[in-house]
């Protein structure tokens, strides 16, 4: 443990798995500097939520942007530890079960009218690659167009303040639902027949409102968390 520029840092002692294992793999010597820091209470589950919280930090991700590329960087021993487990633990719970969370409530128009799943079944396929709209040159980024008929409307500015690797969850999703046909193999993707929505495709709309209510709530836990490093 060395001094830093808040409180402490630690460089990370985890124990990473050859295969599946059921094991929390931080280090016993890592509970301890947590214990002598922060008290006995601290449990390894707290460890890695405080961990998820920390990493989804601005100003940390910031301060350790060019470590994050070559090894692993330092995590802070902050001041609040309860509200970056918390943050971290509310972020796990939205980042694992994103196929289960809420919906966000964003309109969803087919043929220009509000739908909720009403419509025949091809409305909500997927035909050639789900687009942003255009609002004359400019891309409109609160309407994605699913096809020709359906659209989803109103998608707030938040829902593209968290990025992965550099795109949203919404921009994954247009790159990877898409109708592929590789003419060499002759083998065809189509999203339209995953078993997810084949049955029922307006799960389609389901799991791209969810994917909003995910980006948007990860925003709004991010922006309410206090500094993780000293300026």
């Amino acid at each position: 443990m060395k001094g830093a520029d808040l409180t402490e840092t630690l460089e990370l002692d985890l124990e990473l798995p050859d295969g599946p294992s059921d094991k929390d793999n931080i280090t016993d010597w890592c509970l301890e500097q947590f214990h002598a820091h922060y008290g006995d209470h601290i449990t390894k589950d707290d460890i890695w939520e405080y961990l998820y919280g920390v990493m989804h930090a601005p100003d940390w991700r910031e301060r350790y942007k060019h470590d994050l590329q070559r090894n692993l960087p330092r995590v802070p021993l902050v001041p609040d530890f309860e509200a970056f487990r918390a943050a971290g633990r509310a972020l796990m719970d939205l980042h694992v079960d994103y196929e289960t969370v809420d919906e966000h409530p964003v309109t969803c128009l087919v043929d220009g009218e509000p739908d909720e799943g009403d419509a025949d079944p091809s409305a909500y396929r997927i035909d050639k690659r789900m687009r942003w709209a255009k609002d004359g040159k400019e891309t409109d980024r609160s309407v994605l167009e699913i096809n020709h008929r359906c659209k989803l409307v109103d998608i707030p500015d938040e829902a593209h303040d968290y990025t992965v690797s550099g795109r949203t969850p919404i921009d994954w999703a247009i790159d990877s639902l898409r109708f592929k046909h590789d003419k060499p193999s002759g083998i065809t993707d189509d999203p339209n027949r995953w078993h997810v929505w084949a049955d029922e495709p307006f799960n389609l709309i389901r799991h791209l409102r969810r994917l909003i209510h995910v980006s948007v709530e990860t925003a709004r836990i991010v922006e309410n968390l206090p500094p993780a490093m000293e300026n």
